[in-house]
């Protein structure tokens, strides 16, 4: 009687995106765009700016890049006078917010990316990008755990530490083995006088 042996294979399947590629999409916080709504109110033209802003946002962290008004007046058939005004009313109903010379969209409302997903350029951003206040005695509900971000910041401190810390170490090593270099060639060039040159290098880091 001949042994049977069951061979169990395994067959990888294909794996699919559930978004088709190339759909720009964002995460929104119902809540929070109700609270702006119903105290502020949003127009035609407003909607429109921000709905731009989602689909050609390329950057996550909510990060606007190479966005200007005159280039939203393109995409979007506003005209120059209207997308001044837009804009500065969306950053008066905190949709937009200022910081640091940069422009984001505020990620307690609209969210593009997941923050423990981004790109270590773009976590400042996203911390920047957080703004509760919706005016001087209103604020939006809260959609980011307090742990999380204290942690987070933690986090992106001491890899920013360390990155530092790494480039101290470069530089230390380069201006090492300059001195080395340069040492070794004056020792060579006044081997035959009396006194032997030593050179030495401060630097500042």
């Amino acid at each position: 009687k001949k042994n049977k042996t069951l061979v169990i294979s395994e067959t990888k399947e294909n794996k699919f995106k559930s978004i088709s590629e190339g759909v720009e999409y964002v995460h929104l916080f119902p809540k929070n765009l109700k609270i702006l709504i119903k105290k502020y109110g949003l127009n035609t033209n407003e909607l429109l700016v921000l709905t731009e802003i989602m689909e050609s946002m390329l950057s996550h962290g909510n990060l606007l890049i190479n966005f200007s008004q005159k280039a939203l007046c393109e995409l979007t058939g506003i005209n120059k006078s209207t997308m001044c005004k837009t804009f500065k009313t969306l950053k008066q109903k905190q949709c937009l917010i200022e910081k640091n010379g940069h422009i984001y969209l505020n990620s307690v409302i609209f969210m593009k990316g997941l923050p423990h997903k981004l790109f270590m350029q773009f976590r400042d951003h996203f911390l920047n990008s957080i703004s509760y206040k919706l005016d001087d005695e209103e604020e939006f509900e809260k959609v980011f755990d307090d742990n999380f971000i204290k942690a987070y910041e933690k986090n992106l401190k001491e890899i920013k530490k360390k990155k530092q810390q790494i480039k101290e170490k470069k530089i230390s090593k380069a201006l090492d083995n300059f001195e080395k270099e340069i040492s070794k060639e004056w020792k060579e060039k006044f081997k035959d006088e009396e006194e032997n040159f030593e050179f030495g290098f401060e630097s500042e880091i």
